[in-house]
């Protein structure tokens, strides 16, 4: 009976050998194939950056200053804008993240602040991006609920950042007030231009 095993067990020796064998040429054929598109891609990636001009620093450049285009638009100097005025006015965006209305009442109201045109500009802007902010955050609280409710509170883990959003343009808008820039929030500025607030 041992006599009859023998070439079966040949057998498939051979059949694991040639399978090994199988399994290398085609390894080595995916890393060849791997290292060949690798490199392929490697050279048009350099062509195309060539041919653009443009560098990964250029493009996240320009990624940036589209968003903030997005939430401030007609950004100028103000030259009679003085360190004094930068400072309070960069302290009148970032204090309504941390406690609303306080300082731009203070600017609006004290004597040598109430006198100055950049720092009455920013006092009021804070105070409009405020009230925008306290109603995104009411739809935002509606969102968060219906959604939340709806799936049976699973997205509850992912949309609470809706409520934290505001954060980003106004500490956008502190550093634009403290480069002694003024700028339009879209909408926003227009509207309280109209109405006579700015």
């Amino acid at each position: 009976m041992n006599d009859k095993l023998e070439p079966l067990e040949e057998a498939m020796e051979d059949v694991a050998e040639t399978a090994q064998e199988a399994v290398q040429k085609t390894e080595d054929l995916a890393e060849a194939v791997a290292a060949e598109a690798a490199e392929t891609a490697e050279e048009a990636g350099d062509t195309k950056a060539e041919e653009a001009g443009e560098t990964f620093e250029d493009k996240l450049e320009q990624v940036v200053s589209e968003a903030g285009n997005f939430m401030a638009r007609n950004i100028t100097d103000d030259a009679d804008a003085d360190d004094n005025d930068k400072l309070w006015s960069l302290a009148a965006y970032i204090s309504q993240v941390i406690v609303p209305v306080i300082v731009p009442v203070i600017m609006l109201l004290i004597e040598p602040n109430k006198n100055r045109p950049f720092q009455k500009y920013h006092a009021a802007q804070s105070l409009g991006f405020l009230v925008a902010t306290f109603v995104y955050e009411i739809l935002a609280g509606i969102v968060f609920s219906v959604l939340t409710a709806i799936t049976l509170g699973c997205l509850a883990a992912v949309l609470w950042v809706l409520f934290l959003l505001p954060i980003i343009p106004a500490i956008y808008y502190a550093y634009l007030a403290y480069q002694g820039k003024r700028f339009e929030i879209p909408y926003l500025t227009k509207f309280m231009g109209e109405q006579g607030w700015l």
